[in-house]
């Protein structure tokens, strides 16, 4: 067998037998994040989602007052029920979520054609209240706007002379808002565990083998450091690549089978999408094995390569919050730069856009060439004695 063969299945073994690099590789990065992440954005995105075709009950206090718009709001699928008297107070409380009010002289003054201010109590800091304010004035809303199309049709005058400008947009993503924030979660869980995953492995075979006093036998043995460094970097990329793929696996399970039908309508987040996404983000398993890798081998104890690395987190973020501050545009340049590159061309894959071959080259191109540099200071770093030292 191979000596980088041997190196590399003897740490591997090693960090399973380790059952907290164990958890933070298999468990924690792959199933805990995407769970904590991505469960309270979808929750909060469905909180906030208004069902129109659901029949919706909605407190009105002097619905005697309006009675077609009572029958309007029933063609809507909001059914009208009488507010109690304490309404204010139930709102405050979380009891209720929202109150529309109209005042007696509301008839008096639709008829004359006066504008009526309705009234609507509302509880903004309650998310249930201010779904609920946004469903009911989007309602009122149109009910004013078929009421102004009637006074004015019925006096002779043609309701579009009262529309100098009609603004009419038109989202040419395919995935709307929810492709621009899922875009960067999926980058940022995908990389993220990766970097999770390496994390402990990567300290124990360098500094804590160093301190354990196990590196130098190692490195007594009759093979080159090449040969070492290429094992160890072996045994974390092996881990920093299941961690991202069991990441995207626990993805696909929480877009699948999580009860958040209501956000199909418009996100659609498959299989293919997110293998495209994995497999668009693996180079980042090179680089951050390496990045890893490097930075162990220049610290001298467990203790500091754990803050150094834990410092090397925010480094995939650092690109794309350039990017996304400088607005800088996809082109063959800007797609070499590592982590920026990968988290725009999955932003770009999941709003539907299209990602040309040129840029994914790029993207693996800029990224390996960062990779063999890290590489190479790490089997540097080896080739120094003072890599015994404390």
């Amino acid at each position: 067998m191979r000596q980088w063969l041997v190196v590399a299945l003897k740490e591997i073994k090693d960090n399973l037998r380790d059952k907290r690099a164990f958890f933070f590789a298999i468990v924690y990065g792959p199933i805990f994040m995407p769970l904590m992440i991505v469960g309270p954005m979808l929750l909060g995105a469905k909180t906030g989602f208004i069902d129109y075709e659901s029949t919706t009950e909605v407190h009105v206090q002097g619905m005697e007052n309006a009675p077609n718009l009572v029958a309007f709001l029933k063609t809507k699928n909001l059914v009208a029920v009488v507010a109690p008297e304490n309404f204010k107070h139930k709102i405050r409380e979380g009891e209720l979520d929202a109150v529309l009010e109209i005042p007696a002289e509301y008839g008096d003054r639709l008829r004359k054609g006066e504008p009526e201010p309705l009234f609507l109590y509302v509880n903004r800091s309650n998310k249930k209240s201010e779904k609920a304010a946004r469903h009911l004035n989007s309602i009122v809303n149109g009910y004013s706007g078929y009421l102004g199309y009637w006074r004015v049709h019925a006096r002779g005058f043609d309701y579009e002379l009262t529309q100098a400008l009609k603004l009419v947009e038109h989202d040419l993503s395919s995935e709307g808002v929810g492709g621009l924030v899922f875009g960067f979660l999926i980058y940022f869980i995908l990389v993220f565990t990766m970097m999770t995953g390496g994390f402990y492995l990567a300290v124990d075979i360098t500094a804590g083998e160093r301190e354990r006093n196990s590196l130098e036998p190692l490195l007594a043995l009759p093979i080159s450091r090449f040969t070492v460094v290429f094992g160890k970097f072996l045994a974390i990329l092996s881990f920093v690549t299941l961690s991202g793929f069991l990441s995207a696996i626990s993805l696909y399970l929480i877009f699948t089978f999580l009860p958040f039908e209501e956000l199909a309508t418009f996100l659609k987040l498959d299989g293919m999408v997110l293998a495209c996404a994995f497999l668009l983000a693996l180079p980042c398993a090179l680089l951050v094995s390496c990045l890893l890798m490097a930075t162990a081998a220049f610290t001298k104890s467990a203790k500091e390569a754990q803050t150094y690395i834990s410092l090397l987190f925010v480094v995939p973020m650092v690109p794309m919050f350039i990017g996304q501050f400088a607005d800088i545009k996809a082109s063959a340049n800007s797609m070499a730069v590592p982590f920026y590159s990968q988290y725009s061309l999955i932003d770009k894959m999941v709003k539907g856009e299209t990602i040309l071959p040129v840029y994914v080259l790029s993207s693996v191109g800029g990224t390996l060439i960062v990779a063999g540099l890290l590489f190479a200071i790490a089997v540097f770093l080896y080739r120094q004695e003072k890599i015994l030292s404390n």
